[in-house]
C-alpha cells in the first residue's frame, strides 16, 4: 500500500514536471505524452499510450479524405468517409489514377466509403445552358 501511494505520489510529480502533458496508459500503466506527434498519429483514448492502441486496436476514429475532380471551370470537391487507414489510401490512389478531369467510377465503387459533403460545380459557362 505505501509503495503504491510513493508511486502514485512520483507519477503525479513526474507529469508536473512536463508540464501536464505525461498521461499514464490504463492498460500498461506507463507514462507517455499524449501530445507528442507519434499519439496525434496512432489516435486513440487520451489516456491510452500509442503501443497499446497498435497492440489493442483500440484506435474507432473515422478516416476522412478529400479529393478533387475538375468540371467545367470550378473544380468539385468531395469529403469521404472510410472505415480504416487502407481504404482510405486504396480510394485516393484508385481515384487519383483516374486521370484529372476523367469519369471517377472506375474502381472507386468497389471499396467501402460514404460521402460527407460535396461541393459540386457548375458545368453551366458563361451562363449558358
Amino acid at each position: 500500500m505505501i509503495n503504491e501511494l510513493k508511486t502514485a505520489r512520483a507519477t503525479r510529480t513526474h507529469a508536473r514536471t512536463y508540464g501536464g502533458k505525461m498521461k499514464q496508459c490504463k492498460h500498461c500503466e506507463m507514462l507517455f505524452d499524449h501530445e507528442s506527434n507519434l499519439k496525434k498519429r496512432i489516435g486513440g483514448y487520451i489516456n491510452e499510450c500509442p503501443d497499446c492502441v497498435l497492440e489493442l486496436k483500440t484506435e474507432k476514429a473515422v478516416r476522412y479524405r478529400g479529393v478533387v475532380g475538375a468540371e467545367g471551370k470550378m473544380a468539385a470537391l468531395s469529403i469521404v468517409a472510410f472505415n480504416s487507414e487502407s481504404e482510405a489510401d486504396q480510394y485516393v490512389s484508385t481515384f487519383n489514377d483516374c486521370g484529372f478531369g476523367r469519369k471517377k467510377t472506375n474502381n472507386c465503387n468497389l471499396i467501402n466509403h460514404y460521402h460527407i459533403g460535396n461541393n459540386i460545380a457548375n458545368s453551366n459557362h458563361k451562363g449558358k445552358l
